[in-house]
């Protein structure tokens, strides 16, 4: 039924898989548009109770696509072409946190990018202490697309992880209070498995109503149009040319996705 997502579902359980780990599950297009679909199936299931998101072959997801979305999507660099694409995955990830049913992300190893936002659209994010995360597209002088971390956490830790563009560890993003509970990694799924057996005891017809009051206590403050000025942030920073970038892309074109990246990173070595 879809190209790069799996599901399966145990009881009321179902767990959608992100099925790319050739790539460590990056996000192209289809991967987002996949992942939306499923969500949209399950939020027309009655016999899913609750969803949970997680990764194939070790890894959450390393986030968008990079190779791809440059070499193809985003080519040209046009303010519209670039508000297009962060619109397919802003959109799943409004469609997790508008989804009557409690979603849980489960992370393992890397979950970097649109995909460590779409994690903490989640309403529950466990992980095992493999796990890294951040927003090392900062690195790039880019932008969040679905600008979510100061609503999850403190105005120091979401500084941390938005502008100087280090990974945090599983432990450190427990006390960030990204994650709501730490696993070893053969405790993960069970763990998760137990926590959605306990929300299969609510009743579906009014669990959904306190999950959406308290989405609508952040969207009252302000937090859809957060998101909206972080898309733009995004537009913003592509379209904008610097020195780094400029030489980001020269390298991509020339020596492939890999040797450009090896080289951002050597301008921020210690």
């Amino acid at each position: 039924m879809y190209e790069t997502v799996r599901v399966g579902q145990t009881g009321g359980l179902l767990w959608i898989t992100l099925n790319r780990p050739k790539v460590m599950n990056a996000f192209n297009l289809a991967q987002w548009r996949d992942l939306k679909a499923a969500l949209d199936d399950a939020a027309a299931d009655d016999e899913v109770r609750v969803v949970a998101i997680r990764g194939e072959g070790g890894n959450f997801s390393a986030g968008y696509d990079l190779t791809a979305a440059l070499g193809g999507d985003l080519a040209a660099p046009l303010p519209n072409a670039f508000r297009d694409y962060a619109d397919v995955g802003n959109d799943t990830c409004w469609a997790v946190w508008n989804l009557k049913k409690p979603v849980i992300s489960v992370i393992r190893g890397y979950c970097l990018g649109g995909a460590f936002e779409l994690a903490m659209a989640c309403d529950f994010a466990y992980a095992d202490t493999t796990a890294q995360l951040g927003e090392p597209e900062i690195l790039l002088s880019d932008a969040p697309p679905f600008l979510i971390s100061p609503w999850v956490m403190g105005m120091r830790q979401a500084k941390h992880i938005l502008l100087s563009g280090e990974l945090v560890s599983a432990e450190k993003a427990f006390a960030y209070g990204i994650l709501n509970q730490l696993c070893e990694p053969d405790d993960l799924e069970g763990t998760v498995t137990r926590m959605a057996k306990r929300l299969m005891g609510f009743a579906p017809e009014t669990w959904h109503q306190n999950k959406n009051a308290v989405n609508r206590s952040y969207e009252i403050m302000g937090f859809q149009s957060c998101v909206e000025m972080g898309k733009e942030a995004f537009v913003t920073a592509n379209v904008t040319p610097n020195p780094v970038k400029t030489e980001f892309l020269e390298r991509f074109n020339r020596d492939g996705f890999s040797a450009a990246i090896k080289w951002v990173h050597s301008l921020f070595a210690s």
